[in-house]
């Protein structure tokens, strides 16, 4: 197994100086993104010790959307889902209602917090969630 994984990272510095002999200067992220940058780097170091490539190192932070927050790009937040809801329910909805017109329990859970604490919605007569805010 060790044998293998050396053998990859023995021809890593290999394929550095082929696609540097294609394309030069080249972002190793992009050249090769199947790869480790840790493993990139060490193949970078090797060859720059051997005075057979220079190399500037670019530290870029990229954001990436978790999935919870792709489903909030995507339907709103929890607040405010909830409040729609409700908003829509002219009488106001039970917990229960307003479950089944979310759809998400956890959503509901989180959102009903929050938009009682942004006073969006409060509960009306017979303890139904009444939107407070038009």
């Amino acid at each position: 197994m060790a044998s293998g994984q050396n053998t990859q990272q023995g021809s890593l510095p290999s394929e550095v100086l082929q696609a540097l002999s294609e394309k030069e200067p080249l972002l190793s992220s992009e050249a090769f993104p199947s790869h480790k940058s840790a493993d990139v780097k060490s193949a970078l170091d090797r060859l720059a010790s051997r005075s057979m490539v220079t190399y500037e190192t670019i530290d870029r932070e990229e954001a990436i959307l978790e999935p919870e927050a792709v489903e909030i790009e995507a339907n709103g937040s929890h607040e405010a889902r909830v409040f729609e809801a409700v908003r829509k329910a002219v009488a106001g909805l039970t917990i229960s209602e307003l479950e089944a017109a979310v759809g998400d329990k956890n959503v509901v859970k989180v959102g009903q917090g929050k938009a009682f604490k942004s006073k969006w919605i409060t509960k009306g007569d017979g303890g139904r969630l009444v939107a407070s805010v038009s």
